[in-house]
């Protein structure tokens, strides 16, 4: 039976390991004190944080399900396939998350460039100091362009320089959605659709492949938009997920605090036996 810090969990957090503010220690103990009987660490293209975050998980009792992000860029927007117990040490599974990190560092090093040749000149040096041990992404980049002066915040750095549109943006090595679905099938976990409102019509091709669930309860949708999403998985069977989308407590303008996301324990359950019936 679970006790009164069971009844929640988040399954959509980020940590030191890809773009988030706490490493993965620290952000277990923090959903810990958040009251949250299980938690998901879904760094973006990466499993560096999940060791550390299942001990400290052990010692303070609480469940960490091992998890990922793959990133995948389709015309005109972005698909983002969340794993869920995961088997992160498989060979090729870690081989491929290998290219992502060569791809998103020579990314990185063309985008500093265009940014120079824009008039946003930042140091590649800095960009690998903020990203520190975890694969570098575009919110380093960001993070430089706050630094040096040339934007006032994350958000609009993408908005002006390296969002997809944008002039300083660059593409990368890439997974299709479908690619994306079969790579964590084949790594012997569960692959959900995050943040889907927008890309609603990948679900049916997705299904397809072995998409096993929809993450309709996320944090930065109304209750109209969750409802409908809900309706959606019910349509092709899909386990209903949801999480905050963590990143730390200073992006909090503009995503959801640590567990604000009533994601009841059952759904971690669903997605164990999933998981096992593979």
């Amino acid at each position: 039976m679970h006790n009164l810090f069971s009844v929640r969990a988040d399954l959509h957090a980020h940590s030191t390991a890809s773009d988030g503010e706490m490493t993965p220690d620290a952000l277990v103990r923090y959903a810990h004190e958040r009251g949250l009987g299980a938690l998901a660490l879904t760094d973006h293209d990466s499993v560096d944080g999940l060791d550390v975050a299942i001990a400290t998980a052990r010692a303070i009792g609480i469940e960490l399900v091992p998890g990922v992000e793959l990133s995948c860029d389709v015309p005109q927007n972005e698909v983002h396939i969340l794993g869920y117990f995961i088997n992160w040490h498989d060979t090729h599974f870690q081989t491929m998350l290998a290219r992502f990190r060569e791809g998103r560092y020579g990314r990185a090093e063309k985008m500093v460039k265009k940014l120079t040749a824009l008039g946003a000149p930042i140091s590649f040096e800095r960009v690998k100091q903020i990203a520190g041990d975890a694969s570098i992404g575009r919110p380093h980049v960001a993070q430089a362009l706050v630094e040096a002066g040339h934007v006032a915040s994350v958000p609009e750095a993408f908005e002006r320089f390296i969002g997809r549109n944008g002039p300083a943006y660059v593409e990368r090595f890439r997974l299709t959605p479908e690619d994306a679905v079969t790579l964590i099938l084949r790594a012997g976990g569960v692959p959900v659709l995050a943040h889907p409102r927008e890309v609603t019509h990948y679900v049916e091709p997705l299904v397809k492949v072995g998409l096993v669930g929809l993450e309709a309860l996320y944090g930065m949708y109304d209750e109209a938009t969750r409802a409908e999403l809900v309706r959606l998985a019910k349509r092709y069977d899909l386990i209903v997920t949801g999480g905050s989308d963590f990143h730390g407590l200073n992006q909090m303008a503009y995503l959801n605090d640590l567990g604000d996301v009533e994601v009841p324990i059952q759904v971690v359950e669903q997605l164990r036996a999933r998981a096992m019936a593979f």
